[in-house]
């Protein structure tokens, strides 16, 4: 039998299954699982990536297998990293091919070729670059098809040129420069740099004006050259001295292996993260620090540069390193780069010797990729953890208060011993019921002593702005659903109409009185961050700024009210929070994302929290208020298992866009039917808010199952019957379908 490899092709217009070509004898030493190589189809040449090999005639369905052009060595991948994309791919619902593009190197171009005998009228030379499309535009399709068979073009596929920036080299012989100090001292500054030095780093440090490296130019003292801009690799400087408290925990995780928890303080997550990096290093190894962010990368790079010893390597790796990036990838995969840190894109980046997986603040949102934007659409969490278990490196998950999935016993995670941290604000909890005001008197008087002790407050808003929940202003009583004992959603922000569980899919009328004590005071939960800042500055009289993702104003006043994610990032002396309800009653993954924002006001918090609350006694609350994590995981899991939430299954959130008949005909009569490998669906329920056009109502279904090849084969299945109604032309009736595979929040 003939040896076959099963390539998978780079194609970005189509999702096609790998496909078998044989494997010549000169190219057979070369060619392995993960080798980048050129095959034909259609005619054309094409990069791909090999996943498999499998012993086969020379023939397959009876057609006869096509030969593999060609190996590329310099963009193939480890056979680790193919099995880890084999393993995301299942994990995401998404074609092989996607996420094999995402772990070669960034602006990959798959369509480029170089003229190797041009015929007598062509106009390019021997050596020329030229795109499949200029060729196809001069050649003829069929043109192009013969002159890759003759040998004429070959497919080399190519990165991006690289910037270049201007060195200044040292000239040969001695000037005369005793009355030019500022030419001398240019001069001076490229002593022992043999190779020459960036032009601009060099003026900087030497002070010096570009006029001076003219006039050393022309006197021939030095010369000019271009070169491709470095990568962005900087060296530590550091003792490391301050790294030996996390010595304990950290040999327990390196000489045992596998994924690990580690509950510190953010600021105590980048030491510690520091001392994991270090004694893989020491081991002769290389680290991956994953962080959600770019800022978040670029001031860890910043304190690994302080806190490791001297001499060692660190790089960021994500989108705004530009081409740099793909000078990054280079050096992380020839093992260059000791320590490399970068968003979840760098999670897929082949590293040559890894010793060690580090994901930095862990429960954070932005650790997973949205629909359209870079990386896999699985939290950064999954994939560090398979990660590790392919190429057998420990993972390492650092927060003050992970969340519940990896926290669960059932995720196999290890534990290591947490460090409390060493400061607390003084908490007031401020009961609301029985009033419709949205600033208590506590609240305003607290600013106004802030204020006049030259403090400064942060004032925490839920960021949608809206109702979540409805409660009842007197006793507080929040109403749940009867099945699942989750807060019942909010069908608009009104606080009439229905009210539905995100779960289970029960409904029920919002009602007019308390089903605990009679009133008739409901409300709708949460205020929006434009009406808690005008209440403010008109009671208080002062300048009152504006934090949110697209807005930042007067930063400086002494009270700024913002969205959680930019009010945490800074430190207050008072932090307040004015519905702390509408962070809590959501659902439940409202209810843990609510504890971990708590936690953190508490942290950002210098001397005093003060929170605003209906539900005084809730128990995620008192917790959240007191730090202790372990307290809100006691409850909290136990509910996790009985909803069955990952990880003690995995989950599939469906949204569809479309008229309630439209998707129900769907989803009863074609989805459920098609369900098995135990698969249980719940749903359709409305899912305010998230349609794309703003016109359509948007239902949510939600897929369940142990097994997660299964629930990515339902999946697949209903982004199937959205595609099949919009083939038939049904603009209007038709459905559009957002897979979101094991959601975060559900």
């Amino acid at each position: 039998m003939a040896p076959a490899a099963r390539v998978s092709l780079l194609i970005s217009s189509h999702a096609l299954p790998p496909l078998s070509y044989l494997v010549p004898e000169h190219l057979a030493e070369r060619v392995q699982v993960g080798s980048a190589v050129v095959v034909p189809l259609s005619g054309y040449g094409r990069l791909g990536v090999v996943v498999e090999f499998e012993e086969t005639g020379e023939r397959l369905g009876g057609r006869p297998l096509k030969e593999i052009r060609d190996v590329v060595g310099a963009f193939s991948l480890p056979e680790s990293l193919v099995k880890l994309c084999g393993w995301a791919a299942g994990a995401a619902a998404l074609s092989l091919p996607a996420v094999i593009r995402m772990a070669l190197p960034p602006g990959l171009a798959t369509t480029t070729y170089e003229v190797r005998r041009p015929a007598p009228k062509w106009p390019w030379r021997a050596g020329s670059a030229v795109g499949r499309m200029e060729l196809r535009r001069t050649l003829g399709g069929e043109g192009l098809k013969a002159a890759e068979e003759a040998g004429r073009v070959v497919l080399t596929p190519s990165l991006p040129a690289q910037r270049t920036v201007e060195w200044v080299v040292a000239g040969e012989g001695s000037f005369d420069l005793r009355r030019a100090p500022r030419q001398r001292a240019l001069v001076q500054a490229l002593v022992g740099r043999d190779g020459g030095y960036p032009a601009a780093t060099l003026l900087e440090e030497a002070g010096a004006g570009r006029e001076v490296l003219r006039r050393l130019v022309r006197r021939g003292a030095v010369r000019l050259e271009k070169r491709p801009e470095p990568a962005p690799v900087s060296y530590t400087r550091g003792s490391g001295t301050g790294l030996a408290t996390y010595g304990a925990g950290v040999e327990q995780a390196l000489s045992r292996g596998g994924a690990w928890v580690w509950r510190l303080s953010n600021a105590e997550s980048v030491a510690a993260a520091a001392a994991v990096a270090r004694a893989a290093v020491k081991r002769g190894e290389q680290a991956l620090v994953l962080a959600p962010e770019i800022g978040a990368v670029e001031r860890l790079v910043e304190a690994f540069e302080e806190l490791l010893p001297a001499g060692l390597t660190v790089a960021p790796y994500h989108s705004v390193v530009g081409r740099s990036r793909c000078a990054v990838y280079e050096a992380a995969r020839r093992g260059e780069v000791d320590v490399l840190v970068g968003t979840r894109a760098a999670v897929l980046v082949p590293v040559a010797r890894l010793g060690v997986v580090c994901v930095v603040d862990e429960p954070n949102e932005a650790h997973r990729a949205s629909t359209g934007y870079e990386g896999v659409p699985l939290h950064v969490r999954e994939l560090a953890t398979a990660r590790g278990r392919i190429e057998g490196a420990p993972v390492l998950f650092f927060s003050p208060f992970p969340s519940l999935r990896l926290y669960a016993p059932e995720s196999g995670v290890l534990r290591l011993p947490p460090r409390e941290p060493d400061r607390w604000p003084s908490v007031a909890v401020v009961d609301m019921r029985g009033t419709g005001a949205v600033l208590s008197s506590t609240l305003l008087d607290a600013c106004r002593r802030t204020i006049r002790n030259e403090g400064r407050v942060g004032v925490l808003v839920n960021r949608l702005g809206s109702a979540a929940s409805v409660s009842c202003n007197r006793c507080g009583f929040v109403r749940t659903c009867p099945e699942c004992d989750l807060p019942l959603r909010l069908r608009d922000a009104t606080g009439s109409g229905s009210l539905f569980c995100g779960h289970c899919g029960h409904k029920e009328t919002a009602g007019k009185e308390c089903p605990a004590c009679g009133s008739d005071r409901l409300i709708a939960a949460g205020f929006a961050v434009e009406r808690v800042r005008a209440e403010l500055k008109e009671t208080l009289r002062v300048e009152v700024g504006l934090l949110t993702a697209d807005r930042r104003e007067g930063e400086e006043a002494p009270v700024v009210v913002g969205t959680a994610r930019c009010v945490l990032e800074g430190e207050w002396d008072l932090v307040v929070v004015p519905d702390a309800d509408s962070l809590l009653f959501g659902g439940a993954g409202s209810t843990e994302r609510g504890f971990r924002l708590l936690h953190g006001a508490a942290q950002s918090s210098r001397v005093r929290l003060l929170v605003q609350t209906r539900s005084p006694e809730d128990h995620v609350l008192r917790a959240a208020l007191r730090g202790d994590y372990e307290a809100f995981a006691a409850v909290e899991l136990p509910k996790r298992r009985k909803l069955r939430y990952p990880p003690h299954a995995h989950l599939a959130e469906v949204v569809f866009e479309g008229s309630e008949e439209t998707v129900r005909r769907a989803v009863e009569s074609r989805l459920r039917p098609a369900l098995i490998g135990g698969v249980e669906m719940l749903g359709p329920t409305p899912f305010p808010g998230f349609s794309r056009d703003g016109r359509r109502p948007a239902w949510r279904v939600l897929l369940r199952s142990r097994k997660r090849t299964a629930l990515a084969k339902a999946a697949a299945l209903a982004a199937r019957l959205a595609a099949e109604s919009r083939g038939r032309g049904q603009n209007h009736g038709g459905l559009e379908a957002r897979i979101n595979m094991d959601p975060e929040e559900v």
